[in-house]
């Protein structure tokens, strides 16, 4: 009788095992999406050659440089940029110096889009109260021009805090 119970037990155990993993099939499938590239964006600012409207050679006290150039993205990323002017040398010095001025663009910022360019117009203007120490005096304009990416930054050219 002990025989008949473990091979009932047994055959029991063996339609639950049959009835279960049957129960518990399923059919399955996976896939791999493995093309997936980012890139980065560029900013690339270029500026282009100087033009003038007088003659730079050979200022007198009184004279205006009125002058431009291109500022080009090159970038694939739309960019804000900012103009400023450095003068050095005899001419941006002492009493009564050449003075720069970025007449256009006036903003502190600008937007320009990828692909896009802009002109910077700019004046040096050579004081007619300079005395003849400036006589063969001469001098260095250097213009920069920082670009900032548009995308995500409403506040272009303020501190980055890390958050």
């Amino acid at each position: 009788m002990k025989r008949k119970i473990t091979v009932s037990f047994i055959v029991m155990a063996l339609v639950c095992a049959l009835v279960g993993g049957a129960t518990f099939a399923l059919f399955t499938d996976s896939a791999t999406n493995s093309n997936n590239t980012f890139s980065a964006g560029t900013l690339d600012v270029n500026v282009g050659a100087q033009t003038y409207e007088v003659d730079v050679t050979n200022l007198a006290p009184g004279d205006v440089v009125d002058g431009s150039f291109a500022v080009t993205n090159d970038g694939s990323l739309d960019l804000w940029y900012k103009v400023s002017a450095a003068g050095t040398g005899a001419l941006f010095e002492d009493a009564t110096p050449c003075t720069i001025a970025i007449t256009n663009p006036i903003g502190v910022y600008n937007a320009l889009a990828s692909g896009a360019n802009a002109t910077v117009n700019y004046k040096i203007s050579f004081p007619l109260a300079a005395n003849n120490d400036y006589q063969e005096a001469t001098g260095t304009v250097t213009f920069t021009v920082n670009a900032e990416q548009v995308a995500n930054n409403p506040t272009p050219f303020a501190p980055v805090t890390a958050e």
